[in-house]
């Protein structure tokens, strides 16, 4: 990995300050950053001792003051975090791209449409009327079921499974493991015994989603399962059936729906969390790592803990059982005191 200052400056469309002729050989971060390397100062805390750094050279938010050295050079931008993702694109390796076209050993069902332009990888499986849209990448060993469209750009990394009938849209990533379709968790326990409930629904999952790997999103009952527009949902996720995630949702690793949720746009989920079936969850809500919401929540709700409750509720919480042990002697005194007084007011009346 080589690359220019100058480079740097082209791909985000920011200012040399220094040496522009300055050759990097990687990236890292400020605090592990080596000779010969670019970082990043997107903080002002970052820039105080960045003149003492082995770094070659950083990328800064032009509201940031920083003092380099004569040997260092910044490239000023107008926010140093968004500079650094085009940087990262441009250095980003194409690797197990397919090329133009359909290998050889994927099998293909009767009306099934990809566009030209597509890549569709090594001992891939697409079924009956299934539709590929241009520019989208299958990588090896993808599983497409019948009747399912995928718009366009998307990339299903090796090993992705998406089940008959189910919609992506156009830029959706599926990293590998994921499983897109399978059947909702519905039985009718009767005569001693648990009985499946088929779920003859779909999963639509809308333009410029990510998903990571392992994650699973279960199909409706009867409609569809919805993952609006925009959404990141990390590794290891649990979506169940029915429900209706809204736009630009965060769902960290282990999360996990149960089904029938509706929720709106900007939902934050925190590690570990839960929504319990059936709740509607208002814009906006956040919720902190392995809590467990069990009720509706307002817009802009912050919940924590299980069962969760609002931020401002649970802190004080917190605060009361910190002073529990002091409380509580604090209540064993007042009982001895009261005790005294009633024994001295007995024999009083004596």
């Amino acid at each position: 990995m080589k690359f220019s200052a100058r480079d740097v400056a082209v791909w985000t469309r920011g200012e040399c300050i220094g040496p522009a002729e300055t050759i990097f050989t990687g990236i890292e971060v400020i605090d592990r950053v080596g000779p010969g390397e670019l970082t990043l100062i997107g903080a002002k805390k970052f820039a105080r001792d960045f003149f003492q750094s082995p770094a070659a050279g950083a990328l800064c938010s032009e509201d940031i003051d920083v003092h380099p050295r004569a040997d260092q050079v910044i490239i000023r931008v107008a926010n140093a975090d968004m500079a650094m993702i085009k940087v990262l694109e441009h250095l980003e390796p194409q690797l197990d791209i397919p090329p133009v076209g359909v290998h050889p050993t994927t099998t293909l069902a009767a009306g099934v449409q990809i566009d030209p332009t597509a890549r569709i990888g090594p001992h891939c499986v697409i079924g009956e009327k299934a539709i590929i849209g241009s520019g989208t990448i299958l990588e090896s060993q993808v599983f497409i079921g019948s009747g399912s469209r995928l718009g366009r750009d998307c990339r299903l990394y090796a090993q992705c499974v998406v089940r008959a009938q189910s919609t992506l849209g156009d830029r959706v990533i599926l990293h590998s493991g994921c499983v897109i379709g399978a059947d909702g968790f519905g039985y009718v326990f009767s005569g001693g015994k648990h009985h499946k409930i088929p779920h003859i629904g779909s999963v639509l999952i809308e333009d410029d989603c990510e998903l990571g790997a392992n994650t699973c999103i279960d199909r409706g009952k009867y409609s569809q399962t919805v993952i609006g527009a925009g959404s990141k949902l990390d590794n290891l996720v649990q979506v169940g059936h029915n429900v209706r995630l809204g736009k630009h949702t965060i769902l960290v690793s282990h999360v996990g729906i149960a089904g029938s949720v509706t929720a709106g746009d900007y939902l934050v989920m925190g590690g570990g969390s839960v929504l319990a079936d059936h709740i509607n969850v208002g814009t906006g809500t956040q919720v902190a790592g392995f809590s467990a919401v069990v009720d509706d929540t307002p817009p802009g709700a912050r919940m924590l803990g299980a069962p969760a409750r609002p931020a401002r509720q649970f802190f004080a919480e917190l605060k009361a059982l910190s002073r529990l042990t002091e409380s509580l002697q604090e209540l064993k005194d007042l009982k001895e005191r009261v005790s005294k007084l009633e024994s001295t007011a007995e024999n009083d009346r004596e």
